[in-house]
């Protein structure tokens, strides 16, 4: 019997098979995020492969086999997953070949079974080799740039810190963590090359997140003393707020059902536009939603609209940790972390205070309700027309927060 004609024969049921396998399966989280074709990738043409190997193998097909594993893993790599996803997807595709198969081999002489299943084993293999070659690769090219990334963003900060000393010992502390992390898988990546082995995965996703926290603090850190130094400009037009309320909560959506909570939006159903900065508003939103998310266990973030005469209020609501009576006067401050904030590893103390600034500079103002352990609700309060200030108006020292904008429960 040939086989590859079978596999040629059974092709759309493998793969619609497969897709609903590798959805279905909780250890492969990135696909759900991917659309139908993005989780598909190049699975059609491996399986004409496969089907080329079994009727009658040749070098080609081997090649052929090699190039799929090796653009599967490269479009992994930057769809977000990581190894361990890319080698349960092939193992899930040996498992829907050999179950398709299952009957015809059966019925096929032994000599022809093991064969077979010789063959479709190390075509698989071969193909998660190639693919996670791939993926290291390309993973070590993001490690090159993020390098080059933190290099100029280092640059930048050192010549604002020239002009701004206060928090820089906090700020070195911080760094320390993620940086020495940096350093010492980096070391170990030399040892593994100049002993000729191959520099393990686990340590470049380490290295990869490390980095990615330092980058975040380097950048928040930019934006404070931007934003003291008066060169944070705002380029106001007209604004649905609504749609950038959705835009923000799609995004956030996602990362709160990794820890089972919903965010949900209300919006009035015709909001007029206001005339303000689309980026900084969406900023504001991101900073908060994020908080809520970050410090939400159980329960839900709620995003709501409100249009006033002269003003939008847009209130963000969690069932969080809460912040206590203490800490309400000092949360906007940088660099500031509550006693929840300081459970988090990855928290800078820079997010409420950037918000703040961003609604102050939008001639806005913020009012927190919160209540430890029951949640928070913190309310953007902006005007419907941003007004041009004058030249010499502009405040270039970071606002605190102001006791008469809180309101405590």
């Amino acid at each position: 019997m040939n086989f590859g004609q079978v596999v040629t024969h059974e092709k759309e049921a493998i793969v619609q098979l497969w897709i609903a396998r590798v959805r279905e399966d909780v250890s492969i989280k990135s696909t759900q995020d991917l659309t139908y074709s993005g989780v598909l990738d190049s699975l059609p043409s491996l399986i004409d492969a496969i089907a080329q190997l079994l009727s009658q193998p040749t070098t080609e097909d081997i090649q052929a086999i090699l190039r799929s594993g090796l653009e599967h893993g490269a479009l992994r790599a930057d769809q977000g997953y990581d190894a361990k996803e890319i080698v349960r997807e092939y193992d899930i595709l040996r498992d829907v070949i050999f179950d398709v198969l299952e009957e015809a081999l059966l019925q096929s002489q032994p000599v022809m079974l093991l064969r077979t299943v010789r063959l479709i084993d190390g075509a698989v293999d071969k193909v998660i080799a190639t693919a996670l070659d791939r993926y290291t690769e390309e993973r070590l090219k993001e490690v090159n740039l993020l390098y080059d990334e933190m290099i100029a963003s280092n640059q930048e900060l050192d010549r604002l810190a020239r002009n701004e000393q206060t928090n820089l010992v906090y700020l070195a502390h911080e760094l320390k963590s993620p940086l020495s992390c940096i350093i010492g898988y980096s070391d170990l990546f030399l040892r593994q090359q100049g002993s000729g082995g191959d520099p393990k995965i686990s340590f470049i996703e380490r290295v990869l997140a490390s980095g990615r926290q330092l980058l975040q603090m380097i950048n928040e850190t930019l934006e404070v003393s931007s934003y003291r130094a008066g060169q944070v400009a705002v380029n106001p037009a007209d604004v649905n707020v609504c749609e950038v309320v959705e835009e923000v909560s799609l995004v956030m959506d996602t990362l709160a059902q990794q820890k089972q909570l919903s965010v949900v939006t209300t919006c009035p159903a015709t909001a007029q536009l206001v005339w303000t900065d689309r980026s900084r508003l969406r900023q504001i939103i991101t900073n908060l939603l994020s908080n809520a998310v970050r410090y939400t266990e159980k329960g839900s973030i709620r995003v709501s609209v409100q249009m006033k005469a002269e003003t939008v209020e847009i209130a963000i609501a969690d069932t969080g940790l809460g912040i206590s009576d203490e800490e309400q006067d000092r949360i906007f401050e940088p660099f500031y972390q509550g006693e929840a904030g300081q459970q988090l590893p990855s928290s800078t103390g820079l997010g409420l205070a950037i918000a703040y600034q961003m609604v102050n500079l939008l001639q806005g103002s913020i009012r927190l309700q919160s209540k430890t352990n029951e949640g928070s609700t913190f309310t953007i309060v902006l005007p419907l027309r941003y007004q041009p200030p004058e030249p010499s108006s502009h405040k270039s020292a970071l606002p605190k927060a102001n006791p008469t904008e809180i309101l405590i429960d």
